[in-house]
């Protein structure tokens, strides 16, 4: 069986290909050091590698590439995102595609929802391309150069903040559901405490347990006139 160098990023949907590659018997190693390794993986590990082995992506490329492609699909409303296997090139999610299946976006997706069903989906795909991928039996399709969206950048904490005045009017569901759980959309209140706006109409005062907003309103509906 071939030896495999898995590289991600150690979260759990990260790690669902990693058990998927273990339960197919491959053998695997998690040492970028390691010269022995026959091909190498990478799911959501974020950095650069040699051109030649397989990165999974969430998205179905060419469109989203980039470090967010899952906020920027909730971001935009999307209706369908999905998991393309690449062969890596020298350039970011530009590699010719070995497969592709189409994930549903729900109405109720976070980042990290999306995530995992995308790579749930990805391990799936990938445990059933690899042989015929290993013994050149698939054909790879080239990308197009440009994507038509543009490339999702990652996102600093500040990319979260909505002014008092913006959470007053309502912050789109969209927004809160795509950068959660990081970086999180959040503001300041009048009285200076940080006011964390969670999915499913929740919200959480530094320092205290999530709370509805009939419960925010009961203690803070001076502040909301």
């Amino acid at each position: 069986m071939v030896k495999i160098l898995f590289l991600g990023n150690n979260t759990g949907y990260s790690n669902q290909v990693k058990t998927a590659l273990i339960k197919a018997g491959y053998k695997l190693s998690i040492s970028i050091l390691d010269r022995t390794a026959e091909l190498i993986v990478s799911a959501a590990y974020g950095r650069k590698l040699p051109p030649g082995g397989l990165n999974l992506h969430p998205s179905l490329l060419p469109a989203y590439r980039g470090a967010t492609p899952v906020p920027h699909q909730i971001l935009d409303g999307a209706k369908q995102s999905g998991i393309t296997i690449i062969k890596m090139t020298g350039e970011f999610d530009a590699g010719p595609i070995v497969a592709q299946e189409a994930v549903p976006v729900l109405p109720d997706d976070t980042d990290l929802d999306l995530l995992n069903r995308c790579f749930t989906a990805g391990s799936r795909l990938l445990i059933k391309i690899l042989p015929d991928y290993l013994n050149n039996k698939i054909t790879l399709l080239p990308q197009p150069q440009k994507s038509p969206t543009p490339y999702c950048k990652r996102f600093t904490k500040q990319d979260g903040f909505v002014s008092w005045d913006e959470f007053k009017v309502g912050v789109d569901d969209k927004k809160i559901r795509a950068l959660f759980p990081w970086p999180g959309v959040w503001t300041t209140m009048p009285n200076g405490k940080i006011l964390k706006l969670l999915p499913k109409n929740m919200y959480q005062l530094e320092g205290k347990q999530p709370i509805t907003f009939c419960q925010f309103k009961t203690g803070y509906s001076h502040l909301l006139q």
